[in-house]
């Protein structure tokens, strides 16, 4: 039994599902801004990684290096034969595609902050509900314009052939584990960014929007500069996901990105705790182990084949889960903790001595 894929998919899934529910606490739990276009953001990242690829190794497939192998030189970029050609130049060039992935993170990163920025605007004219609504209605508008509009994504067949950055490395095994352990790297980057942020005087500020607008604003805090930048901030760690996720299924398309991906990360947040980036970690441990464990693929290896769609199981596991603990701990299995800096720290043991 070859459990090499199953490792992989789970510890790839657990750094892309961290980093977005880490977004996401961010935004809802840290700054009382629920956002349930999330997979919007996560689709821009996506879309990014695979425009870039495939137009660069477009563009490289006229050149030297294309000439050097014998390619044919790539007309257009939805055809089968242009994702052959995107798959010998990444194999025979190791830098070419590095350089290509660290420009799909770095533009995602920035469109996603600017278009997270731009739709917080309406966050300053509705109240909270009405905002998740919005934004969830963006999310579905984009999916419909991409599924439709070839020019993005081809359309409602999608990009085939968005070669790994590590499809170099020969043994399919190993690239799995490597890819994987990049991906848990950024995870763990944005982790530590989103502690230093939450334990910041910006954190404190976005805690104090969140328990009372009205009396941060009394206080010369400038509420909507705020909620910009912690959309923008969350929008773009949501994108820079989305491209780890293009380049580990090497395809995109419109149907790829569907509600059920926001909830799944909110579902993170409540079931490891709002406000706590350690309990979000956790949140998102569990949840993804109950989101790879209930597919088709797995129970396969151990002989099992349901005659029903298992896809429900998970959704029933997921909202069970979530109505105990709202009955149970609403707070989440680590709740919030007060701020950590070196003054409580420092007052902390004062007060203990």
């Amino acid at each position: 039994m070859n459990l090499t894929p199953l490792i992989v998919s789970f510890l790839v899934f657990y750094g892309l599902y961290f980093i977005l529910s880490l977004s996401l606490n961010l935004e809802y739990g840290y700054a009382g801004q629920p956002n349930f276009g999330k997979v919007f953001f996560y689709s821009v990242g996506a879309y990014t990684a695979g425009a870039v690829t495939a137009h660069v190794l477009r563009w490289v497939s006229f050149g030297p290096m294309g000439e050097a192998l014998g390619l044919q030189p790539v007309v257009d970029i939805c055809s089968a034969a242009a994702a052959v050609v995107r798959e010998r130049l990444a194999a025979e060039h190791p830098g070419l595609m590095a350089a290509i992935f660290l420009g799909a993170v770095l533009l995602a990163a920035i469109i996603g902050a600017a278009a997270g920025y731009l739709l917080s605007y309406p966050a300053l004219r509705v109240r909270e509900v009405y905002l998740a609504m919005v934004l969830l209605i963006v999310a579905e508008i984009s999916r419909s314009y991409v599924r439709a509009n070839s020019a993005i994504a081809c359309g409602a067949h999608g990009l085939v052939g968005i070669p790994n950055p590590l499809l170099w490395v020969g043994d399919p095994g190993l690239r799995g584990y490597l890819y994987a352990a990049v991906v848990l790297a950024v995870a763990g980057l944005m982790y530590v960014i989103a502690e230093r942020l939450a334990n910041s005087p910006f954190g404190r500020v976005l805690k104090a929007v969140r328990d009372d607008e009205l009396a941060a604003q009394v206080l010369g805090k400038r509420v909507a500069a705020f909620k910009g930048q912690v959309m923008a901030i969350g929008s773009a760690m949501a994108a820079v996901a989305g491209v780890l996720y293009a380049f580990h299924v090497q395809f995109v398309g419109a149907e790829d990105f569907i509600p059920v991906i926001t909830f799944h990360a909110l579902a993170m947040v409540i079931l490891g705790g709002a406000a706590n980036n350690k309990g979000v970690a956790l949140g998102a441990l569990i949840l993804t182990a109950v989101d790879r464990m209930s597919r088709t693929s797995f129970l396969a290896l151990f002989g099992i084949q349901p005659a029903f769609d298992v896809n429900y199981v998970r959704y029933v596991i997921i909202g069970a889960l979530l109505v105990a603990l709202i009955m149970f701990r609403p707070q989440g299995l680590l709740p919030e903790r007060p701020v950590q800096t070196p003054a409580v720290e420092v007052f902390g043991r004062r007060g203990s001595a």
